[in-house]
């Protein structure tokens, strides 16, 4: 008999209602103290609090402020069921919020503007009730509490440091919060989610002079200025019409005075793509073209690339076991399909490129629909009716999976 049948369906929906109140005030609390990435001290404390209290076993301090809990009962100690994993990403941006609400943001020029708290206190229910039904569970649930996935990308560092072994993990999923989407609704991606990406540096050296006399010289400016046109011609003319690529440049610094021709320029971006053959070709063809660009002009350019997220790609196997997981619990308008893939990166991409993944939303729009603020807005401000719709769907996906994952 499967896990779920022993629990019921409805008693499982009455613990998730049981426990909602205290949850959201873990999540008020978790707004009310945001943490920038690597900073994540109090949050990371505060669910090792928890994690004590419900007496659910953890390494803390993994890859900086990460934490590794376990959940495993008696039935999966005895056949060596799957292990499961479920990630949530705690850090917060430097954005001063501007909500009026009673648990806004407390620390000057720091806010969860992506959802983060809600993630990490979502985690934190589904922990609590897992661990209420341990002795029942068919295998182990895995508690990543991830941090820096805003900046350096934690997912990778826990890798490193082992939070998919001991034991093994078989598969792992993770949700993020979507405001374009009604609370209490979910919203699966089949195959690429999201996109990968190369940040680039591209230093573009030439001759300075006097303003008056420019064919003394070498124009970084003129010489970088067209490098930056050029470069759109990677998507327009070098990847296929039918393949996704993205070529930004964010950032360009040059010039001393105005009346001295810049003997330097410095180019920042980012290239995006969905497909590893398409990233390979992207950042060929960056680099030739900056470089043939420039010396075109009478230049140089140095290319750099710091190699960023894998695109996200969700398993087949487990995003079906998810979506067959959501539909015995949700109405099929409360259960949506991304259309096509973000060209947004996403650290979760680590996870899934390490084992069998699947990432999906879950909605914070507040009813009747109308505009909501958007992520890394000042103003974001999720309705956490969101909370017990995540909290539901990790337990229905852990438990489906262990049943069902090959």
């Amino acid at each position: 008999m499967k896990t779920i049948d022993i629990i019921g369906k409805e008693t499982l929906k009455a613990q998730v209602d049981a426990v909602l109140g205290e949850i959201i005030a873990i999540r008020r609390d978790l707004h009310a103290h945001p943490e920038l990435s690597q900073q994540e001290v109090r949050t990371s404390a505060k669910i090792s609090e928890y994690l004590t209290e419900w007496q659910i076993p953890h390494r803390t301090e993994v890859a900086g402020h990460g934490i590794v809990g376990l959940i495993g009962g008696k039935i999966s100690r005895r056949s060596g069921g799957p292990v499961i994993a479920v990630r949530a990403d705690m850090d917060a941006l430097p954005i001063q919020e501007k909500n009026d609400v009673p648990y806004r943001s407390l620390n000057e020029g720091v806010m969860h503007a992506c959802g983060h708290d809600i993630h990490t206190a979502v985690l934190l229910g589904a922990a609590k009730i897992l661990k209420g039904m341990e002795d029942e569970l068919p295998g182990t649930v895995k508690l990543l509490f991830q941090p820096a996935e805003e900046t350096v990308g934690g997912a990778l560092p826990m890798i490193r440091a082992g939070c998919l072994k001991d034991p093994d993990v078989n598969a792992v999923i993770g949700l993020h919060v979507d405001p374009d989407i009604p609370a209490g609704h979910l919203e699966f991606c089949r195959g690429s989610m999201n996109a990968a990406s190369n940040e680039f540096t591209i230093t573009v050296t030439g001759v300075s002079c006097h303003g008056a006399h420019p064919h003394n010289g070498v124009d970084a400016i003129l010489a970088a200025s067209q490098v930056v046109n050029a470069l759109q011609s990677v998507a327009a003319r070098s990847v296929a019409a039918t393949d996704a690529a993205v070529v930004t440049v964010g950032l360009f610094q040059a010039g001393t005075a105005p009346n001295v021709l810049a003997g330097k320029a410095v180019l920042k971006g980012i290239v995006r793509t969905l497909d590893p053959a398409t990233r390979s070709l992207a950042v060929r063809r960056v680099a030739e073209i900056a470089e043939a660009t420039a010396a075109a002009y009478g230049a140089a350019a140095q290319v750099d690339f710091t190699e960023s997220y894998p695109a996200l790609i969700n398993d087949d196997q487990v995003e079906t076991i998810l979506e067959g997981a959501a539909a015995s619990f949700f109405n099929r308008e409360q259960i949506h399909f991304q259309p096509k893939p973000s060209m947004g990166a996403e650290d979760f991409s680590y996870f899934c490129s390490a084992v069998k993944g699947a990432y999906f939303n879950i909605g914070t729009r507040s009813l009747p629909e109308g505009p909501s603020a958007p992520l890394h807005s000042e103003y974001y401000c999720p309705d956490e009716r969101c909370i017990s719709a995540g909290v539901l769907m990790e337990i229905a996906g852990v438990l489906a999976l262990m049943e069902k994952l090959d």
